[in-house]
């Protein structure tokens, strides 16, 4: 079915039509709830409806005050102008919004009708306000490449500057240092809670921003030298900005199935101008799934699928916590999605490799190892002079979940679609006024949406002869990491001593056993999309399946212990930690997993400096988040998220999880069994 339905696809998706399509949505500037993403999302649905799809908006209040589950929608935003001059000690034009949308920081309120103009203080880098305390701020623009959030909050909010001047760059090893891009422009926004003293703000790119910061020290230094001189420079900021009460759109479009049960495809058509790859390419690619798929099921090249397939276009995570919680009758029908975020890069000028990442393991399904199958299958593009083997003509990985786009949602438990994403990353330009149309290739597009389209309608259509070749694929996949896993144990195991190697051995024996169990979790939720009479049948194969799986591992575990001279009883048996203090089971109020924008700045000053003081004392565990929320089924003890957590992603923390499960509950989210 895979191949088949593959080769019509490749005969029928165009990448040169996907690129088009990136190369309009590009123009539009596509901040969340603003003029710009709405025509935006117009063209999108004028293009499913010319080629035939089923399509609609649907709009949700952006007022800054309405939740959807926990998260809060903002307020609609719209700029007509912005620029920020130096004007003494010269004149010069440092940013303008008509120039470059990104030199301003998104969100930002408009000065007074004429602008403003202000001493510029330079800060360090600003996160913390104490090397500050002795400068005063009232009325001032401070410039920083600190966090911006860090910044505002003191220094705009305590302090009284009234805008603040950015020129941070992230940077991402090894593809990406400040000086790599060094005339770009990072994309910045203010995301107001209605907690906060709000403010304006502007982008310099690396070299303006250490030019600016030249010249703040020549100031400085000449006022030391001659205190009739001033101390900073003055610059002039206009901006003709409102925040109102206005609306945000989904694109919602629909193929219809044989039943009610539905596949998703999501991509957030938000960001702005002229972001390309992130993520008017996955939008270009989503509305040309729907258009191949549309057209080979009504030539009958492809038959009527069992289930719907409907395409989300959304603002990312607003529009789908929205979608869903506006939905919630529906969630159920949904079987399985597939979110498109940044799948059109040029890899030779954006360095990322096309990443098919999993759903996480909480999500207990197949459906990775579907995309990890279609990934292999597209990526057959060459051959050898003997034609004894084909591979790929770029680069391309799997991956465990990360998050960090739409598909964390639809995968929570709670939620219960579960959610690869296809993704390329890491990407030299992400986020920045560099990630333009010419870094889009419209052969990654083609790619892409060949995987997709198959991906949709293999779901959409499963029956019994692919859920059979679905077995074979997760185990496939499954012995493939065990052999990995067990050949890096013995490969290192030189490297420690006889303490050492036993605690590392039953590590990797308590992760064997995890994986194991996930995987036969993953081969019972095949049933989801069988009829009852299917899943009869699948019965026996599932069964002998999840037999030679397990008796695989065991004789390769068996032969490694075999190779490093431990026998399997000397093994402690890793499990939960069983102190009284991490044995309370959290329970979830709350569905999807949790945006804490608007929720902290409820809680009084003084607990928002202890979750602070605990947030900083425990960084290296706050990638826990997800995985503790995503194991918290209300059965779990902190001890067993923790080690399920640890077992995931490498990371135990009980005193983190128990301190993060405490402030959940403190925000109303968690009950206590």
């Amino acid at each position: 079915m895979l191949r088949k339905t593959l080769a019509k696809v490749q005969r029928e998706f165009s990448g040169a039509r996907s690129f088009t399509h990136v190369a309009e949505i590009s123009q539009h500037h596509r901040i969340q709830a603003s003029p710009g993403y709405r025509d935006a999302s117009l063209y999108c649905l004028r293009e499913f409806l010319k080629d035939g799809v089923q399509a609609e908006i649907i709009t949700f209040a952006a007022d800054g005050q309405t939740s959807f589950w926990t998260q809060q929608m903002m307020e609609e935003w719209d700029c007509k102008a912005a620029s920020l001059d130096l004007m003494e000690p010269h004149v010069e034009r440092l940013a303008c919004y008509a120039d470059n949308k990104m030199s301003l920081i998104q969100r930002s309120i408009s000065t007074p009708p004429g602008g403003v103009e202000a001493p510029l203080i330079c800060l360090s880098q600003g996160d913390e306000e104490a090397p500050y305390n002795d400068i005063d701020l009232q009325g001032a623009i401070v410039f920083t490449n600190g966090d911006l959030n860090k910044v505002r909050s003191w220094a705009v909010e305590k302090r009284g500057a009234i805008g603040i001047i950015s020129d941070r760059m992230a940077e991402f090893a090894p593809v990406r240092h400040r000086y790599d891009i060094p005339d770009a422009l990072q994309y910045t926004s203010f995301w107001w809670t209605g907690h906060e003293r709000r403010c304006f703000g502007f982008v310099l790119s690396p070299k303006a921003g250490d030019k600016l910061r030249q010249l703040c020290s020549r100031v400085w230094q000449e006022h030391l030298q001659d205190r009739s001189k001033p101390a900073y420079p003055r610059v002039k900021a206009f901006v003709d900005a409102e925040l109102y009460n206005g609306s945000i759109e989904d694109v919602v479009a629909y193929i219809p199935g044989q039943t009610e049960e539905e596949i998703v495809v999501a991509a957030h058509l938000c960001h702005p101008q002229a972001s390309a790859n992130d993520n008017a390419s996955g939008v270009g690619v989503a509305l040309e799934v729907a258009r191949t798929l549309q057209s080979l099921i009504e030539r009958g090249e492809l038959p009527k699928p069992r289930r719907g397939i409907r395409f989300l276009l959304i603002p990312e995570m607003t529009g789908t916590y929205a979608y869903l919680a506006t939905h919630e009758e529906s969630i159920s029908k949904m079987l399985a999605g597939i979110n498109l975020d940044m799948v059109g890069e040029k890899q030779e000028l954006c360095q990322g490799p096309l990443v098919a990442e999993y759903p996480p393991d909480a999500a207990g399904s197949f459906v990775g190892d579907v995309l990890a199958a279609i990934l292999s299958a597209v990526a057959e593009e060459a051959k050898n002079l003997a034609g004894t083997s084909s591979y790929a003509l770029f680069k391309h990985a799997v991956a465990p979940f990360s998050g960090g786009s739409d598909h964390y949602i639809l995968s929570d438990p709670t939620v219960g679609v579960p959610c690869p994403m296809l993704i390329q990353w890491p990407d030299k330009y992400y986020h920045t006024s560099e990630d333009t149309l010419d870094k889009v290739d419209p052969q990654m597009l083609y790619r892409v949406g060949c995987m997709t389209a198959v991906y949709a309608f293999l779901l959409a259509d499963m029956g019994l002869s692919d859920a059979l070749w679905a077995l074979g694929e997760i185990r496939l996949r499954h012995m493939d990491w065990v052999a990995q896993k067990l050949q890096s144990l013995l490969e290192t195991s030189p490297d420690y001593s006889t303490a050492e190697l036993n605690d590392v051995v039953s590590e990797t024996w308590a992760q064997l056993l995890y994986r194991q169990e996930r995987k036969v979790q993953a081969l019972h939720d095949l049933n989801r999309f069988l009829g009852q009479t299917e899943q009869g049948e699948l019965s026996v194969h599932l069964q002998a399946e999840i037999e030679l799986l397990q008796r695989q591992a065991e004789q390769l575990w068996t032969r490694t212990l075999s190779k490093l001279q431990i026998a399997p009883h000397a093994l402690a048996k890793l499990k939960p930690t069983s102190d009284s203090k991490y044995q309370p089971v959290p329970k979830r109020l709350f569905r999807g997993p949790v945006s804490f924008r608007g929720k902290l700045e409820q809680l009084p000053e003084d607990e928002q400096q202890t979750y602070q003081e605990f947030a900083k004392r425990y960084a290296n565990s706050a990638r826990m988040n997800n995985y503790l929320v995503y194991w918290a089924d209300g059965k779990r003890t902190v001890a067993e998220i923790d080690y399920l957590t640890r077992m995931e992603i490498g990371v135990s923390d009980p005193e983190y999880a128990l301190g993060y499960f405490h402030l959940l509950e403190r925000l109303g989210l968690i009950d206590w069994q």
